[in-house]
């Protein structure tokens, strides 16, 4: 999502996270480095394995097969044979794709004091 003052996106670090992590859940930055550790680590693991890792309303990771295929090269555009392999895929959950389809919030304007108006005593 653009920051207000720029129409770059805002990425949001592992760092940051783990802050965001610790002030949602009352926990310390630690304890919430730890379970951002642990969460990459096991789905990770878990697609490593073949297994399919969901979270319902945000979304799941899964291996996908990739077929062997043919490209050309951008060096001298010569044929390359890339061999059959696996990537990891990710689906968006339900919940996270309505939360990028809402428009973004709208700042509110500064209140504007009676007192400051011409002609107001």
């Amino acid at each position: 999502m653009p920051t207000a003052d720029s129409k770059t996106p805002k990425i949001v670090g592992k760092e940051e996270l783990a802050h965001l992590i610790a002030a949602r859940a009352h926990v310390d930055l630690k304890q919430a480095d730890a379970m951002l550790d642990a969460l990459t680590d096991i789905v990770r693991e878990e697609v490593a394995r073949g297994h399919q890792v969901r979270l319902m309303g945000f979304g799941s990771w899964k291996l996908t097969a990739v077929a062997a295929r043919t490209i050309k090269s951008i060096r001298g555009g010569a044929p390359l044979h890339l061999p059959a392999g696996k990537r990891v895929s990710f689906s968006t959950g339900s919940l996270l794709a309505e939360a990028a389809k809402a428009p973004a919030p709208a700042k509110k304007a500064p209140a504007s004091n009676p007192a400051t108006k011409k002609g107001a005593k």
